[in-house]
């Protein structure tokens, strides 16, 4: 009887390990589903902002902004957020973003807002012509390395390749076009 009782024990732990491996597996891949819809933006963003006339620094700032939900922590070293005083982080992100897009350079920008996938470049911006996006059309694109977070991601993505830190992380890309209106907006 022992024996049998064993063998059941064995047996649930075998298929709860599957189970589980299962629900990372879809839970992970829903998450890169979701970042990929969140870059889609992100790139729209930033095509949008070129197509009225904007410069690459806003359309990449657009961009960034648009991404926030897969640019990771917020690094609050040197941005004056303190947890136990201010409280509501995303009330502080939303009162930071204008300060943000209006920022002249990359330093002042970090200095205002700086999230953990940007300072180590996980985040790629790319303008294509209207050579590859239709006459009278402007298409960006944004490619993020997202972290696979989730228990098992090695075992569920052996593809996967690993950062500087051993974080398994996939490539996600996007893509938005917008039309160029930049001649209605600029003389």
């Amino acid at each position: 009887m022992a024996r049998r009782s064993g063998q059941a024990l064995l047996e649930t732990l075998l298929v709860l390990l599957v189970l589980c491996l299962m629900l990372f597996g879809f839970l992970q891949a829903a998450l890169a589903i979701g970042g990929r819809d969140i870059l889609h933006h992100a790139a729209s963003r930033a095509a949008r902002a070129r197509a009225v006339g904007f410069n690459e620094w806003m359309a990449e700032k657009a961009a960034r902004v648009a991404a926030i939900p897969v640019s990771g922590r917020l690094l609050s070293d040197g941005i004056g957020y303190d947890a136990a005083e201010d409280g509501d982080l995303a009330a502080f992100e939303r009162a930071r973003i204008p300060e943000y897009l209006a920022s002249e350079n990359h330093a002042r920008a970090a200095y205002v807002l700086d999230y953990s996938e940007w300072e180590r470049g996980s985040f790629r911006f790319s303008e294509h012509g209207p050579m590859l996006a239709g006459e009278g059309a402007l298409s960006y694109g944004v490619r993020q390395d997202a972290p696979l977070d989730m228990p098992f991601a090695p075992i569920l993505f052996p593809w996967a390749d690993l950062d500087e830190e051993g974080v398994p992380r996939v490539p996600v890309e996007a893509f938005g076009a917008a039309g160029d209106h930049s001649g209605l907006y600029l003389e």
